[in-house]
């Protein structure tokens, strides 16, 4: 009889027979010169995603939304597989409006793939579709199960759309909300002027870097000027500031410290103008143009202005596209009457021996609207009017800066449209004086006086 001992060593060698069997029975079929090994190794080796699709949404000439969907290669965009930290990313951002909700992802990995779907781990398997609205949790698992990695993968895209416009208030602003009346701003250098007319009745200018915004010189009060200048007409030309104070002439360097000049004739407006040949400036004397080249001796052009013009709104000066040797000078001037409906749009190239006032033909009814304190920029080649309430307007009165009107044909027409430049919803109804202007950077500065805020605006120009 075998003692308890005994019996326990027999059925071990027992089992280990068996194993053996099994091994010899699983190893005779393999395929001659084969064998298995379960690798420690564990890596994301490759990512890419399939097609993806992107909405877009247009403005119509007749003012509607058009929404159309296409088809992006997504299997094109690189991803960077960052092995030291962990990361999976695009570099370059994809298109805004593209559904990254249903996502294909082809992964190549050495070992196990799994996901997560908010706390659960998820097996991966090809054709699996994901959610890639935020960053996905990837586990790669070593398949002899002893090691794993994890990967955070990111599909980036464009998260404001660029057709609209970006607006971004300064915070920390020490703009002087003493220039409260009447303002006017100047890029000069690398620095923003803001320059005008205080609510004590005398007249400062301040400044900031172009790169800051927030910092402002505090508001030095000018010498030279006292009383009745017209902010409206401050300009930039050769580098030297102008302004006009009761149809006088002023000069300053800094915008501080103004001097007289001597002119042979009483000037309105101030528009600075571009040609191939050289600048100059134009003004409007006793109703007819009259031109300079030194800002000292006008000549008078023979032609009346036949509108009433109270402020120049914007005036701007460049070359066509279609021949670079030709120039375009246009400004724009509100109207002090307000049973006028829209603003005074004049225009003259280069090549052409009159002004022509820009005026709607046949049933196109659609004018620069007149606006209190109205403003008109350049910007991406297009003319933009804003302003505060409508003095008498072509449909229905207009509340203050609640829309910005767009000429796209040199300031024929100027219609409203949702999908390309607009204001910030934080201006509509404002009842303060402001003042604008564009960097190089295609920034617009928005800058009111009476609460000092100073808002900068940014869009691509993509339609």
């Amino acid at each position: 009889m075998y003692n308890s001992k005994q019996k326990t060593m027999k059925k071990i060698a027992t089992s280990l027979l068996c194993s053996l069997f099994v091994a010899l029975a699983f190893t005779s079929c393999l395929p001659e010169g084969e064998e298995t090994e379960l690798s420690s190794s564990v890596a994301l080796l490759s990512f890419s995603i399939e097609d993806l699709k992107t909405k877009h949404t247009i403005t119509l000439e007749s003012g509607k939304d058009s929404t159309y969907t296409t088809i992006m290669k997504a299997s094109l965009i690189p991803f960077t597989i960052d092995q030291e930290r962990g990361l999976v990313y695009n570099t370059d951002s994809i298109a805004y409006g593209t559904d990254v909700t249903h996502v294909i992802p082809n992964i190549s990995a050495d070992g196990y793939v799994y996901y997560y779907k908010g706390e659960e781990k998820v097996g991966y398997n090809k054709g699996d579709t994901i959610d890639f609205t935020h960053p996905v949790r990837f586990s790669i698992l070593s398949h002899d199960n002893l090691f794993s990695r994890d990967y955070l993968i990111s599909i980036n895209k464009h998260q404001v759309d660029p057709k609209k416009t970006t607006w971004t208030l300064i915070e920390g602003c020490s703009f002087p909300t003493q220039l409260y009346v009447e303002q006017r701003s100047i890029i000069k250098g690398d620095q923003v002027f803001v320059l005008g007319k205080g609510n004590d009745g005398h007249y400062y200018t301040t400044s900031t870097s172009i790169t800051d915004g927030a910092e402002w010189s505090a508001a030095i009060p000018w010498s030279g000027i006292t009383e009745g200048v017209d902010c409206s007409s401050i300009v930039l030309f050769d580098d030297i500031f102008y302004l006009l104070a009761e149809n006088t002439l002023y000069c300053s360097e800094n915008g501080i410290d103004w001097s007289n000049i001597s002119t042979n004739t009483p000037l309105s407006c101030l528009i600075p103008s571009i040609t191939a040949e050289g600048s100059s400036v134009w003004s409007i004397s006793d109703g007819l143009f009259v031109t300079s080249n030194d800002m000292t001796t006008w000549q008078d052009y023979g032609q009346p202005v036949g509108s009433s013009i109270d402020k120049v709104a914007g005036s701007f000066s460049q070359p066509l596209h279609t021949n670079k040797a030709i120039y375009r000078t246009l400004f724009v001037g509100s109207s002090p009457l307000s049973t006028d409906t829209c603003a005074q749009v004049w225009s003259k190239l280069s090549t052409e021996d009159k002004w022509v006032e820009v005026k709607p033909v046949g049933t196109n009814v659609f004018g620069c609207p007149n606006l209190e304190n109205l403003a008109v920029i350049n910007y991406h080649d297009k003319l933009y009017a804003f302003g505060g309430n409508s003095l008498g307007n072509r449909h229905v009165p207009i509340e203050a800066f609640s829309a910005c009107f767009e000429s796209r044909d040199n300031g024929v027409t100027w219609k409203v449209r949702n999908h390309v430049f607009s204001l910030s919803e934080h201006f509509a109804g404002r009842d303060e004086t402001f003042s604008t202007v564009v960097d190089d950077s295609n920034r617009v500065w928005v800058i009111w006086s009476t609460s000092g805020e100073v808002w900068q605006g940014i869009w691509s120009g993509i339609e």
